[in-house]
Parts: structure tokens; C-alpha cells; sequence
């Protein structure tokens, strides 16, 4: 039963990605616009809790034959405890200790000669994402018609964001049987939605043109509204590391990363912090690998300067012309620390494996997914 509800929870995210529903599409909740991923995401949800639910019940001996239980896929065997009670040596046909045959992780030998079973120690991997996060916006300093560059705060700045798009290479070895370790590199490319809102009186002051009295000019009475559209590339590099612990069919892993980002617009490099804690189940799918959904959070903290470009109708302020060009430097940062996350991860083999990973909920919404191939 709880295999079954892998597999479905697998259909549902495979359907959900498929239609592409992650932003273009909603769904109508009394009268209000729902983003249709929160479906998905409560289904998804339900099931894992489901499935750990009755995993909690299963008997001694159905838990025993799960952990012991044995699956050949292309004459290779690929269980955790391979038909060995715990403390009972990996052996070879000659009843000898069968050796760790690579030169990490450290303590392997230790490890598999408890009865347990070690990925291959290296892997490399494709890693496509994508990000969409809501900002806050800080210590504005604008210039107005290349002019002197001065600090401001009197503008209005609606619900700015931002949407990246990242394509990783990683590659990654286990250095104990508890800890990987990883690196990263990666092109990205994004764009913000930054709208601006002044107040004519606001702006005309700081321009040094006097709106109190009956002279005033009528723009002084209105606001002055533009929206910053800027376009960025780049590229990235990461190190980080996955501490992992399991009990039964259940895991705890904690990958953390710092990310150093050169942007095309920016003259500083971008750094990032990314911790994202998770828990999860997994078991056999027979002949099709080995399947283990999970759910969590990340933290993510990034701080950038930003500069951009506004434009705004002045055709109405005697002196100005038909357009102010409003350059700008703005100090932003992600709204939401934290999102949830629930994903999977399926191991083909012991060569090659898919995962799929969906963040949401909060301001910043992300999708995951990568190819692993371990030699």
C-alpha cells in the first residue's frame, strides 16, 4: 500500500509539471485567484503524511522484509540491507568480507560491514531551476537626468520581484557515509518587476520646483508611476555539503550551500546562503528502482545592489520635457526567508537517478529538478 502511494505521488507531481500550471494557470476559491499548485501541493502533502502514517504500523516482519528485501536490476543487487541481519558482513561468493571497492567514503568498510548498503561515492549531475521571490527594497539613491546621484525615501515601491532561471553542472562525493560534499557551476539569466510610485509634490521638491501657492503646477496634485523592468545574466559557483541519517525507511538530510553569483548589471558579486532541512520515506518499487518522497524548508538569504531605470511623463511640468529619465540604485533582498518544499527522489539505479523538488508557499515560489549519473 505505502508503494502505491509513491507511485501516485509521483503521477501527481509528473501531471502537475507536465501542464505547466506552476504560474499561468489558476483556480477559483470563492471568488478569489488561487494559484493551481497549491492543489497539487495538498495533495501531495496528504499522501506523503498518509504514507508515513501507515508505514508507522507496519508489523516487525513486514518491516524486516522491507529492509532486507533484495532487487536485481541488470544482474546488480540494490537493497540497503541486502538479506542480512544488521552487524552481518557484506560476503562474497567465498563467504570472504567483500572490500569496499572505492577509496571514499571514509569508513565505508566500517559501514558495510554493519549489513548496510552505500551509494556509489561519486556523482554528477544536471540541475535546471527556476526561482520566482517577492523583494524588499532599501536605501534608495536616484539620479535624475544623469545628474547628481542622491539618497531618497519617499517612494512608493508596490510588490517588486524577481524571476530567475539557473542551469547547474554538480559534482558531488560522499566523504563519509553521513556527509557529501558538492560543488557547483551555473549560467543564469532573470528579470524584475520593480513598480515605482512618487508623489508629484514629492518628486517636483526634490527637483527643486516649489509647489506651495496658488501657482503651483497642477503636477505637484498627481502621482507619478513608472515600472523598472531590468534584465540580467550571469553566472555561479557554490560549495556545500549534505549531512544524512536514516532509521528504518525513514531519512533526515541537511544540505547546505553558499553561492557566489557575477551579474551582468551589478558590479559586486552576489553571495547566498541556502540551508534546507528535510525528512522523509522511502522503499522499493520493484524492478523500477528505489523511490523516496520527502518535505521540508529552505532558508535562503541573498542581499544585492541593484540599479535599474524609470522613466515618467513630465510632458505637464513647465521645464522638464515629455519625459524625466529616474536612474536608481536600490538595496534588495528576498522578502521570505523561509518556503516549504516537498519533492522526490528516484534512483533509477545504482547509476543514474531523477529528482524533482517543489518550493512554495510565503513570497518565493521554486521548482527543481536534476539527472545524477554516478560511475
Amino acid at each position: 500500500m505505502v508503494i502505491h502511494l509513491y507511485v501516485l505521488l509521483v503521477t501527481n507531481l509528473c501531471r502537475f509539471i507536465s501542464l505547466n500550471l506552476i504560474y499561468e494557470h489558476k483556480m477559483t476559491v470563492k471568488g478569489t485567484q488561487v494559484p493551481i499548485m497549491f492543489r497539487f501541493i495538498i495533495s501531495s502533502v496528504a499522501l506523503t503524511l498518509i504514507s508515513i502514517f501507515f508505514s508507522s504500523f507496519l508489523s516487525a516482519e513486514e518491516t524486516s522484509r522491507l529492509s532486507s528485501s533484495t532487487t536485481v536490476r541488470g544482474g546488480e543487487t540494490y537493497p540497503t540491507l541486502e538479506e542480512r541481519a544488521l552487524g552481518t558482513a557484506r560476503t562474497d561468493r567465498d563467504t570472504e568480507a567483500e572490500p569496499w571497492p572505492y577509496s571514499l567514503p571514509f569508513m565505508a568498510q566500517q559501514v558495510i560491514d554493519l549489513g548496510f548498503d552505500l551509494p556509489r561515492p561519486y556523482g554528477f549531475a544536471i540541475i535546471p531551476n527556476t526561482v520566482r521571490q517577492d523583494l524588499i527594497l532599501t536605501d534608495l539613491s536616484v539620479r535624475i537626468n544623469d545628474g547628481q546621484e542622491l539618497p531618497i525615501d519617499f517612494v512608493d515601491f508596490g510588490t517588486p520581484r524577481i524571476e530567475n532561471q539557473n542551469v547547474q553542472l554538480k559534482a558531488d562525493a560522499w566523504l563519509f557515509p553521513f556527509m557529501n560534499v558538492y560543488v557547483t557551476y551555473g549560467k543564469m539569466q532573470g528579470q524584475g518587476e520593480i513598480p515605482i510610485s512618487i508623489a508629484g509634490e514629492d518628486l517636483l521638491g526634490f527637483l527643486g520646483i516649489d509647489c506651495s501657492g496658488l501657482l503651483a503646477p497642477k503636477a505637484c496634485a498627481r502621482s507619478f508611476s513608472g515600472l523598472a523592468e531590468p534584465s540580467y545574466r550571469g553566472s555561479n559557483v557554490s560549495l556545500g555539503t549534505n549531512l544524512a541519517m536514516g532509521w528504518r525507511q525513514f531519512f533526515v538530510t541537511l544540505p547546505m550551500t553558499y553561492a557566489w553569483t557575477d551579474v551582468d548589471i551589478v558590479e559586486k558579486t552576489v553571495t547566498a546562503i541556502n540551508i534546507s532541512p528535510r525528512f522523509g520515506v522511502t522503499g522499493d518499487v520493484q524492478q523500477m528502482g528505489t523511490l523516496a518522497v520527502y518535505a521540508g524548508a529552505t532558508y535562503l538569504d541573498t542581499d544585492v545592489l541593484l540599479p535599474g531605470r524609470v522613466s515618467f511623463d513630465t510632458s505637464d511640468i513647465p521645464g522638464l520635457g515629455d519625459q524625466t529619465d529616474v536612474d536608481f540604485n536600490i538595496r534588495q533582498e528576498n522578502k521570505d526567508k523561509w518556503n516549504l518544499l516537498l519533492g522526490f527522489n528516484w534512483d533509477i539505479s545504482k547509476a543514474w537517478s531523477v529528482q524533482s523538488e517543489l518550493g512554495t508557499l510565503g513570497s518565493r515560489d521554486n521548482l527543481i529538478m536534476s539527472v545524477t549519473y554516478r560511475p
